[in-house]
């Protein structure tokens, strides 16, 4: 898809590593299976409502826990890294 193709195009230039966030996005890369590696930030707060992280998966995608770290007593961090099957 369009996402795909602007990632290959990055690629080519020499950017392999890349930072995305919010609901939208993060779909729209799960959805061509093109996350491996991912971190997710827990805080103490609900807000409610709002745009699913995730959202609807056609396929299952599974991830190994790599790390987890607390900070400041309350934030918790976890590092996934994505299972391909061989």
């Amino acid at each position: 898809g369009k996402v795909r193709e602007v990632l290959d195009e990055l690629e080519q230039r020499g950017y392999h590593r890349f930072y995305i966030d919010g609901g939208k996005t993060i779909q729209s890369f799960l959805k061509e299976d093109l996350i491996e590696e991912m971190s997710i930030t827990v805080f103490p707060v609900l807000l409610g409502g709002g745009i699913p992280l995730f959202g609807e998966l056609e396929n299952r995608l599974e991830f190994d826990l790599v790390s987890s770290q607390v900070y400041l007593d309350q934030l918790v961090q976890l590092h996934y890294r994505r299972k391909r099957s061989t």
